[in-house]
């Protein structure tokens, strides 16, 4: 059923969401209250938190998953305006039917067209980064096998240093490396 016209364009994937077990939890403050509504008008909510002692800022979705059933984006290191412009790009291209994985290379969203790369993102890490998404997708905690499964898969974009290395490469930049390295935060 598609919405109408006064509806937001995804509103049905709270209504009726492709994902069992889904139930939105109520929003505890105004930022839960931006996260719903953006994620039903634009398809996701897009957050970005400054940098810290021990991580570089960094920026993500919240809703791929529910809207799209893909997986939500995490990049680190990117001023927050280019990074939402880079998950914008690739938001639109989810909801024409395009999909990322961790075996995907894209050229298409930097400007000067550097080859760009998904890992997935440990479950281990998502309290540290992805706090807003675990709160999202609470419903979702422990409903597997693992009693310690959040429920939704997250991607983060990997691009290589100015010399074409990516992190895992010795031969990368260190402080390159270190922006693309997610660590447990205090």
């Amino acid at each position: 059923m598609q919405p109408s016209a006064l509806e937001p364009p995804y509103i049905q994937s709270l209504r009726h969401p492709k994902i069992d077990g889904f139930k939105l939890v109520s929003p505890q403050d105004e930022l839960d209250e931006r996260i719903y509504r953006e994620v039903v008008t634009d398809g996701c909510s897009i957050l970005s938190f400054g940098s810290g002692p021990t991580a570089p800022e960094f920026t993500y979705s919240v809703g791929l998953f529910l809207n799209f059933l893909h997986p939500e984006i995490l990049v680190m290191g990117l001023h927050p305006s280019t990074a939402h412009r880079l998950i914008r790009k690739l938001r639109d291209g989810v909801a024409q039917g395009a999909s990322v994985t961790s075996d995907s290379v894209r050229h298409d969203l930097f400007d000067d067209h550097r080859p760009v790369r998904f890992r997935v993102v440990s479950q281990e890490r998502y309290l540290d980064y992805l706090g807003r998404n675990c709160n999202f997708y609470f419903s979702l905690f422990g409903r597997g096998s693992d009693l310690h499964d959040f429920g939704f898969p997250v991607l983060q974009v990997i691009w290589p240093d100015r010399d074409g290395h990516y992190p895992e490469n010795v031969n990368c930049d260190a402080r390159f490396s270190a922006i693309h390295t997610l660590t447990a935060q205090p």
